[in-house]
């Protein structure tokens, strides 16, 4: 039965766009006859002084000329539809609103809008993942001494007190190598000014003046937390349930 009434549908949409094709075609062919009628009389209307008058220019084209040359590009290029207003001065000047085109502009601009935001939210999401994975393998990459004086900067910084080291010229290479992982930025200047300022490890230094943890460095030491829980878990578990062999 589902079947029948589908087929039916189908025959009446066919039929429907059919009719509506055919009364399409029929309007174009009636707009090419008006538009060949009035383009001959134009024609014929601008060089009749010749024809019927010895010694006569050509009719000068003059506004209501102009006007009738655009109604015929109006009718043929198929914007009739689209227009909203249409009128005409006393001047001859002629103007025309089209509602439809506006409509379809701000349609696409629409379009196009919701496109770049799905682009950014993915892009997002990408940044997102591929920054988990690093701050992941980061954990097997770093040591203790790495953690420590990215997590000590951290709570430092958060709780706006200091956090006093001895910069050195081995620790500024320590602290290169996690600004260059991107765990680490400088506030201004370079890790070579916060040697300097050290005086090469022979004075303390307040590392907050100098140096953030970035977002990333904050997901690694997340990460670096869940995974130390993780094992201590495991671990106690194991321990209340050793193997018996």
């Amino acid at each position: 039965m589902s079947k029948d009434n589908n087929q039916e549908q189908i025959k009446q949409e066919s039929m429907i766009s059919g009719s509506i094709e055919e009364n399409k075609n029929s309007r174009n062919w009636w707009i090419e006859i008006i538009s060949f009628i009035a383009m001959g009389y134009l024609i014929f209307s601008l060089i009749s002084p010749i024809l019927f008058e010895e010694k006569r220019q050509p009719r000068k084209i003059e506004a209501p000329d102009i006007i009738l040359i655009a109604l015929v590009f109006l009718f043929n290029s198929g914007l009739l539809n689209r227009l909203e207003d249409f009128g005409v001065s006393k001047d001859g000047g002629v103007t025309a609103k089209f509602k439809q085109i506006k409509q379809e502009i701000n349609e696409q601009k629409k379009q196009i809008d919701e496109l770049q935001a799905q682009q950014l939210e993915q892009l997002e999401k990408q940044q997102k993942s591929l920054e988990e994975t690093q701050a992941f393998m980061y954990n097997f990459l770093l040591g203790d001494k790495d953690y420590e004086k990215i997590d000590q900067l951290d709570r430092h910084s958060d709780t706006k007190t200091n956090y006093d080291f001895y910069v050195s010229d081995r620790v500024g290479d320590e602290l290169r190598r996690l600004r260059d992982l991107k765990l680490i930025a400088t506030k201004s200047g370079y890790i070579s000014d916060i040697v300097r300022a050290s005086d090469y490890g022979k004075r303390s230094i307040n590392l907050t003046k100098y140096l953030d943890v970035t977002d990333l460095g904050k997901k690694f030491l997340v990460t670096r937390e869940t995974l130390q829980s993780q094992n201590q878990q495991e671990m106690k578990k194991s321990e209340e349930n050793p193997k018996v062999e």
